[in-house]
């Protein structure tokens, strides 16, 4: 929850500061060759500097140990100590590349006045504009948080939820034992810890903010279980790896010990964008070129052997639990496709041409345009029917984590062969295992990997595709 958001922030400043760098390197360049021109005074000359430059400040950031990013905008002495370190570095490096260099390539004055309006630029940048280039990422990210604890432990935390505001987290009261006079001015109590239940549904919680644990470690172990299964994320500030015997998120976050129960990478910012980049090249591509054509003719099969709507639009449940309307090609006869119950291996309601379309996944194309509208990604969890939901979450309590992310079209449970019918228990389970799986191990690499043994089942489909 904090860990990624944060290192996203971080990644997202030290892009913004690349970018500017690059930004005042050429138009100071431009500016002198058009004003003080010199012989020799090349672009393809300057670029070797420019690199050195580039190559200096990702180094320094690599290298840095340095990450309350937020804190540069806290100050001119803050935004000073975080920028000039890494321009100094810079400076080195490049100085190194100026020395081997004839003078007339290049002009000194150029980088001995570059460096500097360069730490000019970036320290304005960290100090006023840095906050506003945080919140713009983070505008359409909010999310509820409450806190369960005792009163005295939120004086140990108010520095990091005064910074749970900049990451996107509403803190909307508390959940403890204490009398609410004993709680800081404008937090409120919302109940006693065994209305935790109600507490979410009713104020639609999306993180848990464990601040002490109770004594008795099995009623933290059932607040887990009642999170998850809401889909809710929690944090905790205690070391509970011995008690919970499982594998927990560690991190630091302004000299406070935070705990979280799994693993997110596509919290971080960066990774988002990465995923959405793909996501939108990949299904950019399908909706222009090849789901034209495959319309046309899912649309003469259906004229001839069921007609009806050219589509099946269907409510689906996507990332926390936000409903949106899901394409796919009608593959059933028109008055027999409002069922609920999941398709079956010979099911008389698919009629020809539909069994090939679902046998290849072809049905699934128009899912590219809700890609598109941002309601799913090329990978992750497959959405189901709302009826399946409430099912599925009554036969696995951590039902709930798949909505961490947005559905996918495909996901690592369908290259697994998990798919179609859900007959049995052991059936949801295994899907929702490869789910939080993914959840946790998420890389742009592994998307790729999936994408691509999604393509290769497409064309010899396992036995459970029908």
């Amino acid at each position: 929850m904090f860990q990624h958001r944060e290192l996203g922030l971080i990644k997202s400043y030290q892009t913004a500061v690349l970018l500017l760098l690059t930004a005042l390197f050429w138009a100071y360049y431009l500016t002198l060759a058009k004003v003080a021109p010199h012989p020799g005074m090349e672009a393809s000359n300057y670029f070797t500097y420019y690199l050195a430059i580039v190559f200096g400040v990702q180094i320094s950031f690599l290298q840095s140990r340095q990450n309350d990013v937020l804190s540069v905008t806290s100050g001119i002495l803050e935004s000073h100590r975080f920028v000039a370190p890494h321009l100094l570095v810079a400076a080195v490096i490049t100085a190194g590349f100026l020395a081997m260099t004839d003078p007339h390539v290049i002009a000194r004055h150029f980088l001995f006045t570059y460096v500097p309006a360069a730490y000019v630029v970036l320290v304005i940048f960290s100090r006023y504009f840095a906050l506003d280039l945080f919140r713009f990422f983070l505008r359409h990210q909010h999310q509820r948080l409450v806190l369960v604890g005792q009163p005295k432990e939120i004086g140990n935390v108010q520095t990091l939820l005064s910074k749970a505001r900049l990451f996107g987290f509403e803190t909307v009261g508390i959940i403890t034992e204490a009398d609410p006079s004993e709680l800081p001015e404008g937090m409120p109590k919302l109940g006693n810890p065994e209305d935790l239940e109600c507490v979410l549904d009713q104020h639609q919680i999306g993180n848990i903010f464990i601040i002490g644990s109770p004594r008795d470690r099995r009623v933290l172990g059932g607040w887990m279980r009642l999170a998850e299964a809401r889909g809710c994320r929690v944090s905790l500030v205690n070391d509970l790896d011995l008690f919970l015997q499982r594998r927990l998120s560690y991190f630091r976050c302004d000299n406070v010990d935070l705990i979280e129960l799994r693993q997110e990478p596509l919290q971080n910012l960066v990774n988002r964008a990465v995923k959405r980049a793909f996501d939108l090249v990949v299904s950019l591509a399908v909706v222009g070129l090849i789901l034209p054509p495959m319309t046309l003719a899912v649309w003469l099969f259906q004229r001839f052997q069921a007609p009806g709507p050219l589509f099946f639009l269907q409510t689906r449940s996507g990332i926390d639990n936000r409903h949106f309307t899901i394409f796919k090609f009608r593959t059933m006869y028109a008055d027999q496709c409002d069922s609920a119950a999941q398709a079956t291996r010979g099911d008389g309601r698919i009629y020809p041409a539909g069994r090939i379309l679902r046998r290849f996944s072809l049905d699934e194309f128009p899912q590219f345009l809700n890609v598109l509208l941002g309601h799913m990604s090329l990978v992750g969890p497959r959405p189901h029917m709302l009826q399946h939901d409430k099912i599925f979450a009554e036969k696995m309590s951590s039902y709930g984590i798949r909505r961490f992310v947005k559905p996918g079209l495909t996901g690592l449970a369908q290259i697994r062969g998990f798919r179609g019918e859900a007959a049995a228990r052991e059936d949801i389970i295994l899907r929702v295992e490869c789910d939080i799986e993914y959840i946790e191990a998420w890389s742009f690499f592994l998307d790729v990997r999936i994408v691509w043994q999604t393509v290769l089942q497409m064309i010899r489909p396992p036995n459970t595709a029908y």
